[in-house]
């Protein structure tokens, strides 16, 4: 008996000194695990405060002091009531866990706040179930008790804990479940957070399955915890209830765009040379200039046109611009189950006739007015420098729409309203092609865009691509009064440290057309709404200024319009070179004045319902009033002997016609409505 009691004792000892000498060697641990401290950017709709997305890790910290004591104590009553009394660890918890160990049945149960912050905050301890990482996970424990007040710990483990909802740490989960910030918490919310930490992939804060039931049980243990703690009276607790969450935590809910939202951010971002460790990892906060009701208009306005049933191949794009600055107001890029191409800011579309108010620009801008004349009759043929050829000579051949027809002699704003080819080929002839170019490109269209038709008069009748942001930004510097302006998403970043990013986009626009000229532009495309092929997008009581566009056998449709403090574009577009016919919703072929203008008119009529009705300014037309209607006709003259085979058409499907000049181009009877004929871009 004396031999095994001494036995005992020393096998006492043993375990006693090396238990001490493990403690002892076990080092204080200082370095964070990788990850666990990434707080990721937030981005911000236009109000500043509720969140769209998160780019990075869905976690911001916050000081101690700006934690309410109630939520301290909610998260201590539901993980370790006896906090401030103990050492770190728990005795019966570590026997708990001890005996399951030994038994086979792995390590759990028994951790502390303290001992969940060693296992999951500080580096140095393996996610490995043992004995072995449960008696480090303890020392540590210890350790960090002897070496860290209670506070810091604290601070530590409600800023990096997991709450569900992809948001680690408290501040990120109250704005995950309550919109929120954590210093606005009720009880009864805190409690429900304090709860969620147990089983956060588990718990449901809503319905009534077996882990909403749960959750609500665990949310009444908080809640009779912070009872026995004192922190809450018998009757306070009796009169608290459930809380109601927000729903299922969705960045962009409301609009679908979530990742085109995001990714323009991105652009945005890597056009100001942000790098992109700062943004997954540099606390940053993004503002744009969206906003959540818009983005859920514009997502109706398409919704309600049959968009989510249009094939994969049409794509759409809805944006709205801010004519002062270029601030994207709202978008929309298309239904994400169809395609996750987004149709606003990439090129898809030829811009058709959205592209003659700026050869209407162009000619102001050389000193002639809208008043100016030129001759509808349709069709007709230019030589290449503007003026009449014979129909049986080579030249550019063009057609107004069918149910235009040949017209006589009309102004230009009636040439704009009603969309006249022949009488905008002969205009931008007269304003000189170098000029129309320079001019769009003044305006914002991408000199990539354009370079390919320089010295081709087909580009007058939108053969370009461009974007719906590059559109709803060029008309908005009609709308303005001639300052161009930057489509941008974000408005304002701001670092950790408080300090801001400047932007380039901030910076007052270039002046490219008077007030006066301006005017005169918007005053052509009032008439379009007012009378001409824009009549149907239209809103009651308030002026609008627009153009229809509809490109070679409608495979592409626009309606660009704006009031004084909204320019907005919708686009359509059949990317498999199909014509936009047979869509849901959508009777007989779709063209410029059909869906894009009723999409448009249900969108700007939500938008501006709250907006000031406000007049354009009216102009004044100075400049010259040019007649270019009354040239001489042109007499027929011989054909050539021989006749030389010229470059292919501005678009794909126009055949080119033989000529004597490489520049001379068969363009065939665009027109903005839809007909079976072969039609340019208009």
């Amino acid at each position: 008996m004396r031999g095994v009691l001494c036995g005992c004792l020393a096998f006492c000892l043993l375990l006693v000194v090396t238990v001490v000498v493990a403690y002892v060697r076990t080092p204080l641990p200082t370095e964070p695990q990788d990850g666990v401290t990434d707080e990721g950017t937030a981005v911000y709709y236009a109000d500043g405060r509720t969140p769209a997305f998160r780019l990075g890790a869905n976690r911001e910290g916050v000081r101690y002091d700006q934690i309410p004591e109630h939520v301290r104590w909610a998260v201590i009553a539901a993980e370790d009531r006896g906090f401030y009394g103990g050492h770190g660890i728990s005795p019966v918890g570590m026997v708990r866990a001890v005996a399951k160990g030994a038994s086979g049945g792995g390590s759990q149960g028994g951790s502390t706040i303290t001992q969940q912050l060693a296992r999951n905050y500080f580096k140095g301890l393996s996610r490995k179930r043992s004995l072995d990482r449960k008696f480090k996970e303890i020392f540590v424990a210890l350790k960090l008790d002897e070496h860290r007040s209670k506070q810091e710990i604290l601070t530590l483990y409600l800023n990096t804990v997991y709450f569900g909802r992809q948001a680690s740490g408290v501040q990120a989960a109250a704005r995950a479940y309550f919109d929120r910030d954590v210093w606005d918490l009720s009880v009864s919310q805190a409690a429900l957070l304090a709860a969620m930490i147990q089983r956060p992939a588990y718990f449901h804060s809503q319905g009534d399955d077996p882990p909403a039931r749960a959750l609500r049980a665990r949310w009444r243990y908080v809640i009779d915890g912070m009872v026995s703690l004192g922190k809450l009276t018998r009757a306070q607790a009796d009169r608290e209830r459930f809380p109601r969450t927000r729903d299922e935590w969705q960045g962009v809910s409301v609009s679908g765009q979530t990742l085109m939202v995001r990714q323009r951010v991105l652009d945005e971002l890597r056009e100001l040379s942000v790098p992109i460790e700062s943004v997954v990892n540099g606390r940053l906060k993004i503002y744009t200039s969206l906003d959540q009701r818009w983005m859920r208009y514009a997502e109706e306005a398409m919704r309600d046109a049959g968009e989510p049933r249009w094939p994969g191949t049409v794509r759409t794009g809805l944006i709205a611009v801010d004519p002062r600055d270029g601030a994207v107001k709202a978008f929309y890029g298309g239904d994400p189950k169809r395609s996750q191409y987004d149709g606003v800011f990439n090129p898809v579309a030829q811009a058709a006739s959205t592209f003659k108010p700026y050869v209407l620009a162009a000619a102001l801008r050389r000193g002639y007015n809208v008043r100016s004349l030129v001759s509808g009759v349709s069709p007709r043929k230019f030589a290449p420098d503007g003026q009449l050829t014979p129909m049986t000579a080579p030249g550019y051949l063009v057609s107004n729409d069918e149910s235009i027809g040949s017209l006589g002699t009309i102004d230009l704003a009636k040439a704009t309203a009603l969309s006249v080819n022949t009488g905008y080929v002969k205009l931008a002839f007269e304003a000189g092609l170098p000029n129309v170019m320079r001019t769009a490109e003044d305006l914002g269209v991408p000199h990539s865009a354009l370079a390919p038709f320089k010295g081709q008069v087909g580009v007058a009748l939108g053969t370009a691509n461009v974007s719906a942001a590059v559109q709803a930004a060029g008309y908005a510097t009609f709308a303005n009064g001639g300052l161009t302006v930057r489509p941008h998403v974000i408005t304002k970043i701001v670092d950790a440290r408080g300090k801001e990013v400047p932007l380039p986009w901030r910076k007052r626009g270039r002046r490219v057309l008077t007030g006066e000229q301006a005017a005169q532009v918007t005053y052509a495309l009032r008439e379009t709404v007012r009378s001409g092929t824009g009549q149907r997008a239209a809103l009651p009581g308030r002026e609008v200024a627009g153009k229809t566009g509809t490109s070679d056998r409608n495979r592409a449709a626009w309606f660009v319009g704006y009031v004084p403090r909204l320019s907005t574009a919708v686009m359509m577009t059949d990317t498999s070179g199909a014509p936009l016919k047979g869509l849901a919703e959508q009777h007989g072929t779709v063209s410029g004045e059909t869906a894009p203008a009723d999409i448009w008119r249900s969108f700007m009529g939500k938008a501006t319902r709250d907006m000031p009705n406000e007049p354009f300014q009216e102009p004044l037309f100075t400049g010259q009033t040019k007649d270019w209607a009354t040239e001489p006709a042109a007499t027929p003259s011989p054909a050539p002997p021989t006749a030389t085979k010229t470059s292919p058409a501005p678009t794909a499907e126009p055949t080119a016609t033989p000529s004597a000049d490489p520049r001379l181009r068969r363009l065939c009877e665009p027109s903005d409505r839809p007909k079976p004929a072969c039609k340019q871009p208009n």
